[in-house]
């Protein structure tokens, strides 16, 4: 009888137990308005949604909602909270049956009338990686919640508005216990108390459990609810897209349209921060690329430009951290990634040094964006680190901008060189004056060149330079050092008129009128003619070796391909026609001719021409190789590439390694996408002995500038009959002299040394540049240049 007793206490404690609910994915908050907001979560079974809630911990109201099963087997809870009031924090719990969670806090939207500032979280793929499978988890409450508390202090619904996540928010959409296990569960933390606006991305698939879990606003166009939705907070107006076939078509590009000339009216909106998966452009990862991003950053562009508000695109896809801009917009590109999966590390996939981009980093971590409202509405977007995976860093600053609304006013730039001169056209440098600016605090952030041949030709400059204050790439800033009131410009023809103008922009993205134009006047040219045969097709497939692949020579359109940069014909290497994956060619040049120059060690080649492909994928590659006389490789230069779709002017000076014989010239085309290999070519060229004439002392052909180039002096330069040059220490009592002409050839002019000095007869040299080499007796070398003058 006991036994029975005990029996039957124990099969109902079983039941009891056996049909509790549990509560299998905690409550996250969605779609928050002033005066209501949704609250979602997920059991095992159960019937019931109940919300209680307040103002204090007490709670004392309650609401109920709408349950419905997943695909996976699980019960989706949703309640909307109604009749609450905006901007005021609010206490609750979430009921089904037995099961009953914790008691959280939530705050609600203020109006835009409300003027209250506010902050928010974008962060973006935190795919689980098997290798750091908690990572998403470490950033959420190590970096995020860690990070705002210990600058903000308070509850993190006092810092903090809401999350943004352009995407990939599991490996793989399918797996349903993936959105349980590596997404929800780990940032528990934080979306039980802050609203969550994700987008689509490549690994959700489009699936079902992702409209399942997700609760985004139904303003989208009818048929595709919460692919494209937008949400407002405050002066802000966010807009979800979906970059994913098939849904990156008209439909949605017509919908934007249409709200952006709404909100151009809007005036509770400030800015617009839009968010979707795929790049347009990426330094880290360019197969990863979208030309429907691109579509959207355009519409985008025009509306801040039209209605003068400025904007931002999230984006994600790239595991890594970006910030970029328009050139000619206030908008800002900036991808959030990476939260959790794997890093694309530098060199680990195709790179690329985009002019849009100031800022690239592989690490994990979140970007910070804090929303001024007011009197003088601002935005600063902050990059916080969390290292990468071989060193942790604990949420530190790497990056930070500010843009407001209204801009102040930047001065006009003042051009003051050259100006009316006659240039050498190796020689060119435009000068510019100080920046300056109506806000005391701006600083200088951008310069943007341009030259062209007639006045009012800038619309199609032969040349164009846009520079940032810092462009860290590869972990390197290429722009250290450079302040922006200075351009080099190369290629420029001799014998020419040309005119030139610059424009400055702050770090705040407001630019200043162009500068008015000027001219100046290309002499002769000092380089040696181009050594490189057939450079661009010209002749076909003449003088070229194909090594590996398929080389062709196309006129324009043919099997579909662009139009030439210039002449007839240009080069694929990889082709069109027929075509391959990886194609090389390359053409030997014999240099044996300056060999004593070459032997210095200090004669220069420069190398480049235009390259381009069709859509931003397949690369286009130039470089030298240097051989000895035996055949042998002693040397090469940096590889030459670029991802523009439009000819693209790249060059590069470097000293021929001694003892270099012969320059194999070797053009590589890399298929990165789809099936033609659109590696184009065009106007290669390869000169020696172009570096001889020192830019920084002789700018003008017209009114050349004496030399001062310390310890080596020539006077007086340019020369007429002679020049004298005051030896420095070490070369008054042994000294080698050299003389080389501008190509590098050696000219024996009569000299005499004195009481530390050499005396240079002219004799029978003609004009020109001459470079002076001299060796010391403890095997020191001394260069300078020198200019003969016309008689």
């Amino acid at each position: 009888m006991q036994k029975a007793i005990v029996l039957a206490i124990v099969g109902t404690c079983l039941f009891s137990l056996l049909d509790a609910q549990e509560i299998t994915i905690k409550p996250y908050l969605q779609d928050a308005n002033p005066h209501s907001i949704y609250i979602l979560w997920e059991t095992d079974f159960g019937k019931e949604s109940l919300v209680e809630w307040g103002l204090t911990d007490t709670l004392g109201n309650s609401s109920e909602g709408i349950t419905y099963a997943s695909e996976g087997g699980t019960i989706i809870h949703e309640v909307q909270i109604s009749g609450l009031e905006r901007f005021t924090g609010y206490y609750y719990r979430v009921k089904t049956g037995e099961a009953v969670s914790e008691v959280y806090e939530f705050k609600t939207p203020p109006f835009a009338s409300d003027n209250e500032s506010f902050r928010l979280v974008a962060m973006s793929d935190m795919q689980r990686d098997g290798s750091h499978p908690n990572k998403f988890q470490e950033i959420v409450e190590e970096g995020v919640i860690d990070y705002l508390e210990g600058q903000f202090g308070n509850s993190i619904t006092e810092n903090l508005a809401l999350v943004m996540i352009p995407g990939d928010l599991v490996v793989n959409g399918n797996d349903f216990n993936s959105w349980r296990n590596s997404f929800f569960n780990p940032a528990e933390s934080l979306f039980s108390q802050i609203p969550v606006y994700p987008v689509l991305g490549n690994h959700e698939y489009n699936t079902s459990y992702y409209f399942s879990y997700f609760k985004m606003p139904e303003n989208g166009t009818p048929g595709f609810e919460e692919h494209w939705w937008y949400k407002d907070y405050g002066n802000v107006r966010i807009i979800g897209l979906d970059s994913n076939s098939p849904f990156d078509g008209p439909e949605q590009l017509n919908w934007l349209d249409n709200l952006l000339t709404n909100t151009c009216v809007a005036d509770s909106i400030d800015f617009v921060f839009a968010q979707l998966h795929h790049p347009f452009k990426s330094e880290l990862w360019t197969p990863g690329e979208s030309d429907f991003t691109g579509e959207i950053i355009n519409k985008l562009e025009q509306f801040s430009s039209g209605c003068e508000k400025p904007s931002i695109h999230f984006f994600g896809h790239t595991h890594g951290y970006s910030r970029g801009q328009s050139r000619d917009h206030k908008h800002l590109w900036v991808n959030v990634a990476t939260a959790g999966g794997a890093i694309d590390n530098w060199g680990e996939f195709p790179n690329f040094d985009y002019d849009e981009f100031s800022v690239s980093q592989d690490d994990y971590g979140f970007v910070v964006v804090d929303v001024t409202a007011g009197a003088d509405p601002a935005f600063t977007v902050k990059r916080i680190s969390r290292g990468d995976q071989d060193v942790i860093i604990d949420n530190q600053l790497t990056d930070s901008l500010t843009i407001k609304l209204y801009p102040a006013p930047v001065s006009k730039p003042m051009p003051l060189g050259p100006v009316g001169e006659a240039i050498i056209p190796e020689c060119v440098i435009l000068e510019a004056g100080d920046f300056e600016s109506m806000n005391p605090d701006a600083t200088h952030g951008q310069s943007h060149w341009q030259v062209a041949e007639v006045e009012t030709g800038f619309t199609a400059p032969v040349y164009e330079s846009w520079k940032n204050f810092e462009n860290w790439y590869y972990e390197i800033d290429t722009q250290e050092g450079d302040d922006l009131t200075d351009e080099e410009v190369m290629g420029l023809a001799p014998l020419t008129t040309y005119w030139w103008r610059v424009r400055y922009r702050d770090k705040e993205m407001n630019w200043s009128e162009w500068s008015d134009p000027v001219s100046f006047t290309t002499g002769a040219s000092i380089a040696l003619p181009n050594l490189l045969m057939n450079p661009g097709a010209e002749n076909d497939l003449d003088d070229w070796m194909v090594a590996e692949g398929v080389m062709e020579a196309l006129t324009s359109g043919a099997c579909d391909g662009v139009t030439p940069y210039n002449g007839e014909k240009y080069f694929t290497v990889g082709g069109l026609c027929e075509h391959s994956e990886v194609a090389r060619a390359y053409q030997d040049i014999d240099i044996s001719a300056f060999s004593d120059s070459i032997d210095t060690g200090a004669f220069p080649v420069h190398f480049g021409g235009y390259l381009s492909n069709w859509g931003g994928s397949d690369l286009p590659e130039m470089k030298l190789v240097f051989l000895d006389e035996n055949q042998q490789v002693i040397g090469e230069t940096n590889t030459l590439s670029t991802l523009n779709n439009s000819w693209t002017f790249l060059s590069e000076t470097t000293a021929i390694p001694e003892q270099t014989r012969v320059i194999q010239v070797e053009l590589k085309g890399t298929r990165n996408a789809g099936t033609d290999n659109d590696s184009y070519f065009d106007d290669l060229f390869v000169m020696v002995g172009t570096n001889l004439l020192n830019c920084n002392n002789v700018t003008s052909t017209r009114n050349p500038l004496p030399l001062n180039l310390p310890p080596l002096e020539i006077r007086p330069n340019p020369m007429t009959d002679f020049a004298n040059i005051s030896l420095p220490k070490g070369f008054e009592e042994s000294v080698l002299v050299n003389v080389m002409d501008s190509v590098g050839n050696k000219v024996i002019p009569a000299y005499q040394i004195s009481g530390g000095n050499l005396r240079i007869e002219r004799g029978d040299l003609p004009a020109g540049a001459y470079i002076i080499w001299l060796r010391g007796k403890n095997g020191v070398s001394r260069t300078a240049k020198m200019i003969v003058g016309g008689n």
